[in-house]
Formats: C-alpha cells, sequence, structure tokens
C-alpha cells in the first residue's frame, strides 16, 4: 500500500476508532513482517481488535451468494508429500504435481473462506488452518472434498499420525483425527503461543515472548508443559529426539543464529550445537539437511545446513529469493527446495549441489487484489507487486487466471481496460502505462506517458482516461493507446482514494468529496469541496453515495457546486462502494452489503455477505458483483437474490409489479399496478413532500399531473395496506 494513503488512513484510524483496526491496510507495512499465523498475536499485543484472527466465526451470508473466487494471493506456506505438493496462498490451498519436477502441474485450487496460514498433508487427507481447522479428502487431488471443520481460529498446528495439535485463544488442544469425519477433543490445558513442530510424544510451541514452551503429550488427554528455552525463537523443526530452532536477537535483528537441541528429556532441553547466520521463518528436516526459508529482510536468504553431526551443524549453501520467504518444503529424490514468497508464488530452487541451490523459477505469482476492471469476459486485477492478472470471468462461478504480467515487483495500484489494450498505474515512472492485450495469455507492454501523480485510481471513457492520485487529477488521451498523451489536469488537495465519471462531471473521494468540471477534457476545474473524509463514491442521475467510515452520506448534487447531505445511514465500516441494476453495494472490512436506495433519502439495507477478506474495489456487472479483497484476491457475488428479496420485501404474497409510464414525462404519468385503495405521496430530491395533482384513470390507474413541478428527480411513494414501493421519476 502506498505510503501516503497509509499515513491518511492511520491518522484518521487513530482519530476516530482509537485502537480498532478499521482495515489491515493501515497497518499493512508492519503485517508484511509478520507471520500471518502470527496476525492475531501481534495485533492482540499492541492492543487492537484481533478477534477476527482469534476467534472462529461462521460465514455469513443474507440474500447475498458468494458463487466464485479466485482467491490467489500472497504465499505463505508449502509442504508436500511424495510429488504432491500443498502451496498455502491468499484464501486458497493449491495442489500441484511435481511428478515431472521441471514442469509442475496445479491439479485443483481449493477455496476457503478465510485467509489459512498453514497446510499439512497426510496420505488422502488435506488439512488446513486459520479461521477453523478444515480436513478435505483429496483422494482425487484434482476433485478435492470437503470432509469437515473444527471450529476454532488456530494459527498454526501439528500432526502426527492420528493426533492432531494446536493453540486456539490461549488452549493447547490435543484432538483426534483417527476418524476425519468426528474429530474430537481428548484434552487440554492453558498454553499460549502457536505450535510450531511435534516429534513423539513432545510438542514444541514459540510462546509470547518467542521463549520455545515444551509440552509432554505423552497422555494426550492430560497435556503439560514441562520446560522452556529462552531466546527470541523464529521457527523449529524436531524429530525424534532433536530440535532445530531459528532464533534472532531483537536489539540487533541481523544477529541470528540455528541451534540443535536434545529434547529426549523436553522438562530439561539441552543445546547439542549452534550455527550462526542462520535465520528464517521456516524449517524442514530431510535427512541430514535442515533447510531455512529465510526472513524478510538483506539476510532472508534460503540457506542448507548440514546437520548430520548435530553437535556441530555447518552451512551449506545459500540461495537468495526476492521478497518475503515464509515456508519451505524440500524433496531430495525431485532435486528441488520449494519456497513459499510473498510475492513470487512458488519459487522452485535447484539443489542438486546442496553447495549451490539456485532459483529455477517462480510459478502461481500472485499478491494483493488492489483494483479490478471488467470488460466483456475479461477481468483485470492489478495486483499489486505481483504485477496485472487477467482472469476469464466468461463463467463467473469459476473464474480462471489466463495470463498476467509480471511487474518484477514494480508497483501497480489500479487499471482499466478495453478491447486490446490496458492501461494501468505504476509507481515508477512512467506512471502511466499502456499494455496490449489482444492475447490476454501474454500481455505485452505497449507503451507509457508521463502523467503528473502515481494513480490510486482510474476511469476509461471512450478515448479518455480519467485518474486521481495524490494531489492532482489527469486527464489522458489514449485514442493511440501506444502513445498516451496528458491532455489536462487540475490541483486535487490531500489524498485520494475513488474516482467515477457521470457525463460531464468527475467526483473523487479521499480526504474530502470533489467534484471535478470535465466538459473540456483540456481544462477540468474542481466545482467544489465537501469536507468529510471518503473512501469511495458512487453516482447516478443527480446522487451522490459516499461511504464515510461507518456512514454512508447521500448527496444530492443536481447542483453540483452546492451538494447537499439528504441522508445518512449506518453501514459497515466501509472501503468502496458501486452501484448496481437497482442496488447499492458496500464493500466493508468483512465483506459485502447491499442497500435498496429506490428512495435516496431512505436508504435500506436489504442483503449482505461475509468474505474472506476485506475489500477494496468493487465492480458490478451483468447481475454479478465482483471484489478485490486484498489478500484473497477476488470473490464473485450474485446479486439477483438480494433483489428479489428487496422487491417483495414489504409483502411477500404480493406479486404485482407496479410502474410509471411515461417516464421522463413532463405533463403527466400514469402509476400502472396501484390498487383501488392504494395513495400516492410524491417527493422531492431532498426528501420533501410536494404538492402533486392525482386522478383515477378509467382503467383504475392513478395519473399524476408533474407539469408545474421544477425539472428534476422526484420519488413517488405507493402506499397499499402494508405494502409501499417507491417509483423513481423523471421531469425534464
Amino acid at each position: 500500500m502506498s505510503g501516503k494513503i497509509l499515513i491518511l488512513l492511520s491518522v484518521l484510524a487513530a482519530g476516530m476508532f482509537g485502537k480498532e483496526v478499521p482495515h489491515f491496510s493501515v497497518l499493512r507495512e508492519s503485517l508484511d513482517h509478520v507471520p500471518r499465523k502470527l496476525w492475531g498475536r501481534w495485533l492482540g499485543n499492541r492492543g487492537y481488535d484481533a478477534s477476527r484472527f482469534t476467534t472462529y466465526q461462521k460465514p455469513d451470508s443474507q440474500g447475498l451468494r458468494m458463487v466464485g473466487k479466485w482467491g490467489r494471493g500472497p504465499s505463505v506456506e508449502v509442504t508436500g508429500q511424495d510429488t504432491l505438493v500443498a502451496l498455502t496462498l491468499g484464501s486458497e490451498v493449491a495442489l500441484l504435481s511435481f511428478a515431472d519436477p521441471d514442469n509442475p502441474r496445479v491439479l485443483s485450487e481449493i477455496q476457503l473462506d478465510y485467509l489459512p496460514s498453514q497446510s499439512a498433508l497426510q496420505d488422502t487427507l488435506l488439512f488446513t488452518c486459520g479461521n477453523g481447522l478444515e480436513i478435505w479428502s483429496i483422494a482425487d487431488p484434482t476433485q478435492p472434498e470437503h470432509v469437515t471443520v473444527i471450529p476454532r481460529a488456530v494459527g498454526d498446528f501439528s500432526l502426527q499420525d492420528t493426533l492432531l495439535y494446536f493453540v486456539s485463544q490461549d488452549t493447547f488442544w490435543v484432538y483426534s483425527v483417527a476418524n476425519p469425519e468426528d474429530p474430537y477433543s481428548l484434552g487440554f490445558c492453558r498454553d499460549s503461543g502457536y505450535v510450531a513442530t511435534s516429534a513423539g510424544s513432545t510438542v514444541v510451541l514459540i510462546q509470547p515472548h518467542d521463549v520455545l514452551g515444551f509440552v509432554d503429550v505423552t497422555d494426550p488427554s492430560a497435556p503439560v508443559q514441562v520446560g522452556t528455552w529462552p531466546g527470541w525463537a523464529r521457527s523449529a523443526a524436531a524429530r525424534g529426539s532433536l530440535c532445530c530452532a531459528a532464533f534472532t536477537d531483537v536489539s540487533q535483528p541481523e544477529r541470528t543464529w540455528l541451534l540443535t537441541l536434545d529434547i529426549a528429556d523436553p522438562a530439561n532441553p539441552r543445546q547439542l550445537g549452534r550455527v550462526d547466520s542462520v535465520c528464517g521463518h521456516d524449517i524442514f528436516l530431510v535427512d541430514s539437511l535442515a533447510f531455512v526459508s529465510g526472513r524478510n529482510d538483506a539476510y532472508g536468504e534460503m540457506r542448507i545446513v548440514d546437520i548430520s553431526d548435530s553437535t556441530n551443524p555447518r552451512r551449506l549453501g545459500t540461495c537468495g529469493v526476492w521478497n518475503d520467504n515464509w515456508g519451505v518444503w524440500a524433496n531430495l529424490d525431485m532435486q528441488k527446495a520449494l519456497i513459499a514468497t510473498e510475492p513470487s508464488g512458488l519459487a522452485l530452487v535447484d539443489i542438486a549441489d546442496a553447495n549451490a541451490p539456485f532459483v529455477d523459477s517462480c510459478i502461481l505469482t500472485a499478491d494483493q487484489a488492489v483494483d479490478i476492471w471488467m470488460d466483456g469476459d475479461r477481468a483485470y486485477v492489478a495486483n499489486h507487486r505481483a504485477g496485472m492478472r487477467v482472469l476469464d470471468v466468461s463463467d463467473p462461478m469459476r473464474p480462471a487466471e489466463v495470463g498476467g504480467f509480471d511487474s518484477l515487483h514494480g508497483v501497480i495500484e489500479a487499471v482499466a481496460a478495453r478491447d486490446s489494450f490496458a492501461f494501468t498505474g505504476w509507481w515508477a515512472t512512467p506512471y502511466f502505462r499502456s499494455f496490449d492485450v489482444s492475447d490476454p495469455r501474454y500481455p505485452r507492454p505497449a507503451g507509457g506517458g508521463l502523467v503528473q501523480t502515481i494513480p490510486e485510481d482510474m476511469v476509461l471513457h471512450d478515448t479518455l482516461v480519467y485518474l486521481v492520485g495524490r494531489l492532482r487529477f489527469n486527464v489522458v488521451n489514449v485514442a493511440r493507446p501506444r502513445e498516451p498523451v496528458l491532455v489536462g489536469s487540475c490541483n486535487i488537495q490531500d489524498g485520494v482514494w475513488g474516482l467515477v465519471v457521470q457525463d460531464t462531471l468527475a467526483f473523487v473521494s479521499g480526504v474530502s468529496l470533489y467534484i471535478v468540471n470535465v466538459a473540456d477534457p483540456a481544462s477540468p476545474y474542481v466545482v467544489s469541496t465537501s469536507g468529510r473524509p471518503s473512501v469511495g463514491v458512487a453516482v447516478r442521475d443527480t446522487f451522490a453515495y459516499v461511504p464515510s467510515f461507518e456512514t454512508l452520506f447521500v448527496y444530492s448534487v443536481a447542483d453540483p457546486a452546492l451538494p447537499r447531505v439528504l441522508s445518512t445511514t449506518p453501514t459497515g465500516r466501509a472501503w468502496d462502494v458501486v452501484l448496481g441494476d437497482t442496488l447499492l453495494f458496500i464493500g466493508t472490512n468483512v465483506g459485502v452489503e447491499a442497500y435498496d436506495v429506490g428512495n435516496p433519502a431512505e436508504p435500506r439495507r436489504v442483503a449482505s455477505a461475509s468474505a474472506p477478506y476485506g475489500n477494496r474495489r468493487l465492480c458490478y456487472v451483468g447481475g454479478y458483483l465482483y471484489g478485490a479483497f486484498w489478500d484473497a484476491g477476488v470473490a464473485v457475488y450474485e446479486t439477483t437474490t438480494s433483489g428479489i428479496a428487496e422487491r417483495v420485501a414489504t409483502s411477500p404474497s404480493s406479486s404485482r409489479r407496479i410502474s410509471a409510464v411515461p417516464n421522463p414525462a413532463s405533463d403527466r404519468v400514469r402509476v400502472i399496478g396501484a390498487g383501488e385503495t392504494a395513495r400516492v405521496v410524491a417527493y422531492d430530491a431532498a426528501g420533501r413532500a410536494v404538492g402533486v395533482e392525482t386522478a383515477r384513470s378509467k382503467g383504475g390507474d392513478i395519473e399524476l399531473n408533474v407539469a408545474g413541478l421544477e425539472p428534476g428527480v422526484y420519488f413517488v411513494e405507493v402506499v397499499e395496506n402494508k405494502r409501499i414501493e417507491v417509483l423513481r421519476i423523471v421531469r425534464p
């Protein structure tokens, strides 16, 4: 996330929300250095609300239904069994075949309702954890089947035969998974931290303050902590009576070391050996080698350590992998080490010579989904440090990546596309770039143009791209997409977040809501400013819908120089807003909400759904709502269900539809479908009742005389018994 937006949101969060986190984007730069399995603990230790990562939350849907997902995001964990590999990334677990180690093949991608942090394979089962600990059958890895879920929030776990060890809400649990369909608790004890590894009857925890703790599970019904080892531990792996643990000096983070410990007596662990300048967030032991993933700093290369003599461990080879290394697994027969690295995906490391490993390639590249643009059957995703990804959404229930452009860790924040060209914002000059996407599998750079700001959002209309960034609003001519030209600009004060364009006006959300006149693209100018922080904006007719934290503000912008607040409605903590056919959708820090805005003076929430992670951008096309959900990738919601519920909510037994014709109308409007006892009341855009002459036609319809009204948008409320319908009419 850009530093300018981070500073803006941090200030707003501190001033308006105290220590409650409005969205993890506020703390993204800090969390980038924290393993996902520790997010809850890290936030809780600093006084933030960490309940979403420490308490199980059942996925919820009321009227909105998630029907499809492309869950790729940052890679955090990798594990394997023979030639089957599980990569935990974003809000999914990808299963890959390494039968041909040089040509790995994706078998399936298991989509989850949360951000998983750890996975394990055992025989024909996959275990994965996060919001709950799930068990999947992978007897056919191309068609995984969900078995069950243990409803406890879990950051990490260890699996031995039929015993499962994990910590949830300051309690250490032992579960039996002998029957995967019916796991049950065998025993527990009070203990904090997270499970790093286990061997025999000893489980190793990394406890608060990163101290190693040892739990004796000889009696699974009565586990008990029996010993500790001081120091700032980062990871550990054990087998038999040997435990390898990586440490760092909290006062000198560059000072690291790996210890080999004898844990035959876990109450009295004993140091066997030490090797300096080795550390990582994950360790994998195989034969006489320890693979240490590395960390996310200048000294974070993966290292291979010879532990054949545990009293004298020796460093062998080192392999630099760009960005943050979280998980590591290796198969000596394949001569491959695999590293889950954010955002490069899965790095394939050749270890034929353990003294000189090297990165062979990277696959499943993905990072944070921060913007989405729909063009026909394609979705273009600005994927932050992983460049631009192109999805095939011809079947919205099965979005699939067809190609992309890796930005080599250059950052992309915004994207727009049409036909054979896509346009993106970039954090390095030129800030505006075009791509030839005639073959979506292989987008090719096609040109660039100098603009005055790093785009935070952009909109493509005809041959013009409107974009906003800190302090500037720009208009770019893309009639010749290989040679984009800046044609107009104006100042926008402070930070910005979102942008929509309607006719000759652009609406910019940010520290304030700005309305910009773009009638002359060469000379845009700010018409008005409303001093309320906003994170998104949607506009239709003469109404602007602006979410500001936990409130939806509806503005009348019939006079754009003097926007007026019509109504305010409580919402979830909002991060974007978009209009559908009949509903307004708000993306929040926990999901999506839908509002009936048939009467802008009284928006009604009619539907909601939880999401794997907080929303960043929304896009509505053809009855489907597409959302970019940061680390969780892209989710697709079906909206027709909520639309039907909205229309019948006040009268489930009534199937009659009411309409107004003609519309627009300059003199008379006929309300069709109202019953004999119906009455009507007309309101202006400010919600004030206006006098309208009414009469009954011979056919029983209600006729309204609107000839005396000023031009504008009006609302006609039709009331019959307990049924209420609101019609929008336009007086040109």
